[in-house]
């Protein structure tokens, strides 16, 4: 057996561990052994490393294909082979660290593992998409687990203070950059985390800038691998294109173009926004068309995403470079970055009202998203569990107040058992909390960007169950001592 040591508590890697370790890899496996490799619409983008796509993902499909040229295998096979294996490896960690934080409580392991499981299968048997991420070729294929990494780390960084924590942290951090822009919340949840903690509580501000210093680092890191892998595949020093059209997905959507036309100074430009408009309103995908309702009007948003992006903007755009201007592809990329960028600085300045109103409900509809399903009647379950868990989470306050005062009565045995019940809730408070910052801050800028559908929603799903868990654990125990 070997043995660990976190946060000072002394705890076995035993036959327990490596057998939940076999079944969270059996679990995952089963489902590239069942349906094979899943191609879906983006996988192309990414097997042909496509100029719009982030360095990440594409770079491990290329590694996949050396490897089945080595193997004589299947390079898709290998690739979901391997994310299945990440995958049983972050669910095994989740439970392992749960177990090692609330005093070896197999339990909450086994839920913990449990909840993550749950996630898989609700995407593959309950949800339309009808397949799991772990054997898609999809930047989720890797980036569920490698976030449920991030978190984890994140976490025992928060409460060990260790460096390796950290240095784990900001990697994971860096990877998921590196693999969907969305992923930029990473460094977000880490400058609110490292500010509630260092600034707030521990009152350590040199810290805290020294770890801002970190995440930073890891924001340049991930634009010079970008631009450092867009010169090895293409020549070009250069970070991918097509940053700029999401938001103005959304600008568009939200646009009048009889108040917003006086806008635009650049008589191009003005044409471009008129030819997109008039085909957008032909097609009936703009906001004066959603309806009424919070949920009506973001189901039509989330429908006319890509239906004005990819079906308007993009033709109506790259045809206009390629009929003005004489260019290689990386060039057309940049003035299509260009010319949507000008678009969306200039959309900003439209009347805010119709805008805040898709924000707010595309936001909603990610917070739900993110523990259940976008529906009337699952709005009111996530809600309330929102309210039960914020519920919770102040009485778990008070206790702890509590234990600690009756701890500062008490003296030897009695005081020690009412100081560690103290540090079990601030520990469950501290998960929560870094759970909670990825949930929020993800619904508040994919509600900002992009709709906000369950496959960029659900990354924190399982851990947010785990939190609930331990969350409920405290305060039975609480009862129990009081009794």
């Amino acid at each position: 057996m070997s043995q660990n040591k976190l946060g000072g508590r002394e705890c076995r890697t035993d036959r327990w561990e490596y057998l939940l370790l076999g079944v969270c890899l059996l679990f995952y496996l089963l489902f590239p052994i069942i349906d094979g490799p899943v191609w879906c619409v983006d996988s192309a983008g990414y097997v042909s490393m496509h100029i719009s796509r982030e360095p990440l993902y594409p770079t491990f499909l290329a590694l996949c294909r050396w490897v089945a040229g080595v193997c004589k295998a299947d390079p898709l096979m290998i690739a979901v082979v391997l994310q299945s294996i990440l995958a049983g490896l972050a669910a095994w960690t989740v439970g392992w660290v749960v177990r090692r934080v609330k005093q070896g409580n197999r339990m909450l392991q086994m839920a913990a593992i449990l909840f993550q499981f749950a996630v898989t299968l609700l995407n593959r048997f309950a949800a339309k998409r009808g397949s799991a991420y772990s054997d898609s070729i999809l930047t989720e294929g890797l980036g569920l687990s490698l976030f449920v990494f991030f978190s984890v780390f994140l976490f025992l960084f928060i409460r060990t203070e260790k460096k390796r924590y950290l240095g784990l942290t900001l990697l994971f951090s860096f990877l998921l950059v590196s693999l969907r822009k969305q992923m930029m919340i990473t460094l977000l949840v880490m400058g609110v985390v490292f500010a509630w903690y260092e600034l707030i509580r521990r009152r350590r501000i040199r810290r805290l800038l020294c770890l801002a210093v970190m995440v930073a680092a890891v924001l340049f890191a991930s634009k010079l691998f970008d631009r450092s892998y867009q010169y090895l595949v293409r020549g070009v020093w250069m970070e991918h294109s097509g940053n700029s059209m999401g938001i103005l997905c959304t600008l568009l959507y939200s646009s009048d173009p009889e108040r917003d036309v006086s806008l635009f100074e650049d008589e191009t430009i003005r044409q471009l926004y008129l030819e997109i408009m008039e085909q957008a309103d032909a097609q009936q995908i703009l906001y004066p068309y959603a309806g009424s309702g919070w949920l009506t009007t973001a189901i039509h948003y989330a429908d006319s995403y890509d239906a004005i992006g990819y079906g308007i903007i993009n033709p109506v755009v790259e045809g206009y470079i390629s009929e003005h201007f004489q260019c290689s592809a990386e060039e057309a990329a940049m003035k299509y970055d260009e010319i949507c960028n000008t678009m969306s600085n200039t959309l900003f300045r439209q009347e805010p009202l119709p805008l805040l109103r898709v924000y707010c409900y595309n936001t909603w509809q990610g917070l739900i998203n993110s523990v259940a399903k976008a529906s009337h009647v699952l709005s009111l379950y996530a809600a309330g569990a929102y309210l039960i868990l914020a519920a919770a989470v102040c009485a778990l306050i008070v206790q702890k107040r509590k234990l600690e005062g009756q701890a500062a009565e008490r003296t030897g045995s009695s005081a020690q058992k009412y100081r560690d019940l103290a540090e079990q809730i601030d520990t469950s408070l501290c998960f929560a909390f870094v759970t909670m910052a990825g949930i929020l801050i993800n619904a508040v800028v994919v509600g900002l960007i992009i709709f906000a559908q369950p496959r960029y929603m659900i990354y924190g799903m399982g851990l947010f169950y785990t939190a609930c868990s331990m969350i409920a654990w405290d305060l039975y125990t609480c009862c129990r001592v009081r009794s």
